[in-house]
């Protein structure tokens, strides 16, 4: 079996990277690392499916794009998918709380 290449979800399914919480910096400038395993709810969108199918059939487009910071529900269930030497995460567009903009 070859390595993936590409990796494209289907329908509403968001293919995403968590971001851990790397430090704090109190108010004295001192940076304080977070517990490594710690949860979090921030991800980059890595890839994004073509959007979800209506009644009628036809297709409600994706409103996240690749490469968007994304707030995630703490509570959404993923899929792990192991790609190279990182693991990314699968979930439905509708477990995205919302876009985080800087």
């Amino acid at each position: 079996m070859s390595a993936i290449k590409k990796f494209i979800p289907l329908l509403d399914r968001v293919l995403i990277e968590k971001i851990s919480n790397q430090t704090t910096k109190t108010t004295g400038g001192i940076f304080i690392p977070t517990n490594k395993d710690a949860p979090t709810n921030n991800a980059k969108i890595i890839a994004v499916g073509t959007g979800s199918v209506k009644f009628d059939g036809s297709f409600v487009d994706p409103i996240v794009k690749e490469g968007d910071i994304v707030l995630i529900n703490p509570k959404a269930r993923t899929n792990s998918v192991p790609w190279g030497d990182k693991t990314y995460h699968l979930i439905n567009e509708n477990d995205i709380l919302g876009i985080i903009e800087n």
